[in-house]
């Protein structure tokens, strides 16, 4: 992988933890590689057309019904892209790391793949969905994943960059798809997305704070 490439992240779940005033349970980071963006992009702004939606029409997981779900997925299980999921279990993080709050999550999630993944990221950009006013919060992240990149020795595996790009991207949709299929079965137990994915995922990882399953 000695071209530049870029892997599109976002998230599922919150990044609180007053689980009885509804914080959810899990938070959940996936991110996709695209070897053919351009493709993937013209397959999605044609999967809109088809489907008959405004030109201002976004993806989301949580807000598309049954047959459009089933359109996104069927369109892209065949593409070249690798998945990456984390599933950080909230409810059993002890109390050090719950106090990291969002940063923590995001730079535990991002970095415990990058360390787990059979593939190197030095010459990988990634952008997470997200406004241009986060540079603060970006700066941190990066900052954080280099440090567990360096205390692991594991140098080659951390980004090149990391950025926000705006959710209007259509790579960016389709990482809410598949972040919300990594979700929905780490939740409810139902596989029928991510199975059809299933050549596609390259890793999905749970952190349960208790092993490395």
């Amino acid at each position: 992988m000695s071209d530049l490439i870029y892997a599109y992240a976002d998230e599922s779940g919150d990044t609180g933890y007053q689980f009885d005033a509804a914080s959810s349970p899990r938070f959940v980071l996936g991110i996709v590689i695209a070897e053919q963006p351009e493709q993937m992009i013209d397959k999605l702004l044609a999967l809109r057309r088809k489907l008959g939606r405004p030109t201002t029409h976004k993806f989301h997981y949580r807000l598309t019904d049954a047959i459009e779900r089933r359109a996104f997925f069927e369109t892209v299980q065949y593409e070249p892209i690798r998945v990456f999921a984390a599933v950080i279990h909230k409810q059993h993080a002890p109390r050090d790391f719950r106090k990291q709050g969002k940063l923590g999550l995001y730079s535990h999630a991002i970095a415990g793949l990058c360390l787990r993944a059979s593939i190197e990221f030095k010459h990988c950009k990634l952008l997470l969905d997200g406004g241009s006013k986060q540079k603060q919060f970006i700066d941190q992240l990066k900052s954080s994943v280099r440090w567990a990149r360096r205390v692991a020795n594991r140098p080659e595996q951390s980004f090149q960059n990391i950025r926000m790009l705006d959710s209007g991207n259509p790579l960016i949709q389709c990482a809410d798809m598949i972040t919300g299929a990594a979700a929905e079965q780490a939740e409810k137990g139902a596989s029928k997305w991510m199975d059809m994915l299933a050549p596609s995922v390259s890793l999905v990882w749970h952190e349960r704070f208790d092993d490395d399953r």
